[in-house]
């Protein structure tokens, strides 16, 4: 039997938590297909925006970019000190990010309107190995391997660019390519195990980073491949929290989650690191302070209202990931059954002074 979500009364804040059936799975890939359009199309839009007010002749970091300084880290379009020599290559990844996000909002759009809305019963290539039944944690486990492979290419994908282009070494002030050796590879056990001289936070060489990503991208991978293969263990289905994982708003719970730690290990990183984050295009590193909240200021004062690209990406990549958390508790409390639509009532329940109980009225006084 078919149902929609048209014929369900869902709050507004419920986002795609309230793709719920399996037959309107379409729909959840489309959500995803249409969130990466929104964001290839803000990096484009934002590189071009870059692009306009970007001054040669102005250290990049007082300039309040973001995006450039990103592309400049990775070796693209500068050379010895930093020193931007050709901005078209960022004008060229803008147009790629637009024309890409061009590509993903049609593709959003036919799942949305002209695909399945049950990728179950099949569609084009192979979108009916990726349908889904929440009881069905093996088909879970597929598509978070396939996930998986593709976070593990991605950051091999980063090291063979350091390996074979190169990357902006603020030690020499140059673009240079390095192959790691097997040292670089035995350091990375020394930074997760946060021996002395190895705070993965502090990392200060290119050898080191781009083992590092290619050890996470081969584990990804492994990863990938064994949840594609294996399906969850019996006792791990049997945890009652884990129960409560197999619904949509336990997926965008744990999504969320995982968005938010990311956020703050990235956002304490770009704030104290100075070599993958060099300051010829970010500035100094930042000071940890703490008010309402912890945020980060400038250690070098930039004048009245500037502020380093540093400390722009490292607080608004905390605040994201902050309001990331929020939205965590929220639906992971929801996947446990909590509903917020009730709490209205149910305070006002609480609060409520009954109208039957008797009052006594104020006795007028005699002067």
């Amino acid at each position: 039997m078919e149902s929609s979500i048209e014929n369900q009364n869902y709050p507004w804040y419920a986002g795609n938590s309230r793709l719920i059936e399996p037959s309107v799975s379409g729909r959840w890939l489309a959500a995803h297909i249409l969130q990466a359009a929104i964001i290839m199309f803000w990096v484009g839009l934002n590189t071009l925006s870059e692009l306009q007010v970007f001054d040669p002749d102005v250290a990049m970091y007082e300039q309040g970019l973001v995006l450039i300084p990103h592309m400049a880290a990775e070796g693209i379009g500068v050379g010895p000190g930093g020193v931007v020599m050709d901005t078209f290559p960022y004008f060229a990844i803008a147009f790629v990010h637009w024309v890409a996000s061009l590509v993903l909002l049609f593709g959003g759009y036919y799942h949305l309107a002209v695909g399945p809305s049950d990728l179950s019963k099949g569609g084009r290539g192979n979108t009916k190995r990726f349908a889904f039944d929440w009881d069905d944690p093996k088909q879970l486990g597929y598509i978070l391997g396939n996930h998986l492979l593709f976070i593990g290419f991605a950051s091999i994908l980063f090291a063979g660019w350091i390996i074979s282009h190169g990357i902006y070494d603020p030690t020499i002030g140059e673009v240079h390519a390095v192959t790691p050796t097997a040292e670089n590879f035995t350091h990375i056990y020394q930074y997760g195990w946060s021996t002395p001289g190895f705070n993965p936070f502090f990392i200060d060489n290119l050898g080191d980073l781009a083992a590092g990503h290619i050890l996470i991208g081969l584990f990804d991978m492994l990863g990938g491949i064994w949840h594609i293969n294996v399906a969850p263990f019996s006792w791990e289905q049997q945890l009652g929290a884990r129960r409560d994982n197999y619904s949509a708003d336990g997926l965008i719970g744990l999504s969320l989650g995982g968005v938010a730690i990311m956020g703050f290990i990235s956002a304490y990183f770009c704030a104290v690191n100075t070599f993958v984050y060099p300051v010829e295009f970010y500035g100094a590193a930042l000071e940890v302070k703490f008010n309402v909240a912890p945020y980060f200021k400038d250690s070098v004062e930039l004048g009245d209202g500037v502020f380093s690209s540093r400390a722009w990406l490292s607080n608004v990549t905390y605040y994201v990931g902050f309001y990331c958390l929020q939205g965590h508790l929220f639906h992971s409390l929801r996947a446990m059954g909590v509903k917020f639509e009730n709490l209205p009532q149910a305070l006002g329940a609480a609060f409520k002074i009954e109208s039957s109980q008797p009052t006594e009225a104020a006795q007028p006084t005699g002067e």
